[in-house]
């Protein structure tokens, strides 16, 4: 299996607790790392399936499953609080944007979710050069609590933070659109039985959710 350290907390992981437990004779070698190196693991047929997260286009022969919503926000510790309760219009610029403006702390540029954070402020004429560029979203929430700068997270990451006000949400008057984890599979098939058992159970969920949130 292929998948990020996002992807596996926030959604794989309670699968392969259930998995596990009904058959637990089954082997797992999980290769962690971001979305492109996925897609390039599965291209290789090297792994059975992937969970990654998106947008993603669609690629001949492979089969994209969306079965979680996500949320990029920024999240700033108590030295940011000044933005607390406002509410910030990107294209505000004096002659700066606030994001343009504060020290900011992202993934690294190889990351799927650097490249849509940036290529949504890209879009509004906001052009930022991040102070910190590290490869795990828990160190961000780190690097935010000790205020080092303003964080660029998935909203699951920083949800402890946020409900015991250690940090703040910096509300932005355009909020980026939430994107999707999905299930990546070889359109042609090939996985081995455990591999198929898994896509099933993975599959429920996608299912349950058609048409409404999917959680």
């Amino acid at each position: 299996i292929g998948a990020s350290d996002m992807t596996l907390r926030f959604f794989l992981l309670p699968y392969l607790e259930r998995f596990h437990e009904k058959y637990p004779g089954v082997r797992f070698q999980i290769t962690n790392g971001p979305t492109p190196a996925t897609m390039g693991l599965l291209k290789e047929k090297k792994i059975d399936f992937g969970v990654v997260s998106g947008p993603l286009e669609k690629q001949e022969g492979v089969h994209l499953m969306p079965v979680r919503k996500i949320e990029d926000i920024f999240v700033a510790g108590r030295q940011f609080f000044q933005y607390k309760n406002k509410t910030l219009d990107l294209r505000q610029k004096q002659p700066l944007s606030v994001l343009e403006k504060v020290p900011l702390i992202m993934l690294d540029q190889d990351t799927s979710t650097r490249r849509y954070v940036q290529r949504f402020l890209e879009q509004r004429k906001v052009f930022v050069h991040p102070e910190f560029e590290l490869a795990t979203s828990d160190i961000i929430v780190q690097f935010a609590l000790r205020n080092l700068g303003v964080g660029s997270v998935v909203r699951d990451f920083a949800k402890k933070e946020l409900d015991s006000r250690e940090l703040i949400e910096l509300k932005l008057e355009e909020q980026l659109p939430q994107r999707e984890f999905f299930v990546v599979t070889e359109e042609k098939g090939g996985s081995s039985l455990a591999a198929q058992e898994l896509l099933r159970m993975l599959s429920e969920t996608a299912e349950e959710n058609e048409g409404g949130d999917r959680i």
